[in-house]
């Protein structure tokens, strides 16, 4: 999804999943994690790491995860941010360049972007459209100021509120689906901290050149 959009204006990524099996779901302890991200870091001098970790089932020895429990939604994420950034600088140590690690927790799961169309995240499993899923999807989001402040219950987390309502909806596979439909551009309006993260990976690049002026 992120991939695709990024390679456009000349940022390349390389995927991974960091520290767990790539079949084995949800996130990894910290202590695993943060041997990975070090390894990383060290493994290249030039280039950058980023994450992708859902707040939502996020262990409680992330740094800044028990902090963020009483913070304000639009501060839950950036408070394990700042504090992942900085337990990476004690890890990393003096070779440490702080604007090489680029932490993003999405608020509460990546299921939650998917409710900027509900439209079409109802059709995503079948080709036909499904007016009444979409007006379902469409009153969960109406509850929320913004996608992403779809809360983490166990029963009412997003991909939870989806799999109740889509017939034959698939974690893995439709949530790729549905989100490349949907749309980078329409994910970034709707959801702040999403595309706060976008603004800082494509500002990697550099700035980019006006086009030439018509002779």
């Amino acid at each position: 999804m992120v991939a695709p959009f990024l390679i456009k204006r000349g940022i390349y990524l390389s995927a991974t999943t960091m520290g767990r099996p790539r079949a084995a779901a949800g996130v990894s302890s910290w202590k695993n994690v943060e041997k990975e991200l070090r390894q990383l870091l060290l493994g290249d001098r030039e280039g950058h790491v980023t994450t992708m970790f859902d707040y939502y089932g996020m262990p409680r020895d992330w740094p800044g995860r028990a902090d963020a429990d009483d913070k304000p939604h639009h501060e839950k994420a950036r408070t394990v941010e700042n504090q992942m950034r900085a337990r990476m600088r004690e890890a990393v140590g003096r070779r440490w360049r702080t604007e090489r690690f680029i932490p993003y927790v999405q608020m509460h799961e990546f299921e939650a972007v998917l409710f900027t169309k509900p439209e079409v995240l109802a059709t995503v499993s079948s080709p036909s459209k499904d007016g009444d899923a979409a007006r379902r999807l469409r009153q969960v989001g109406e509850h929320f100021g913004t996608p992403e402040e779809i809360d983490d219950g166990e029963s009412t987390a997003p991909s939870k509120r989806i799999l109740r309502i889509v017939a034959g909806y698939e974690k893995v596979a439709h949530g790729v689906i549905a989100a490349s439909k949907i749309g980078i551009p329409a994910i970034r309006e709707a959801c702040p901290h999403f595309d706060g993260w976008m603004r800082t990976l494509e500002a990697l690049a550099g700035p980019r050149s006006p086009p030439p002026t018509p002779a």
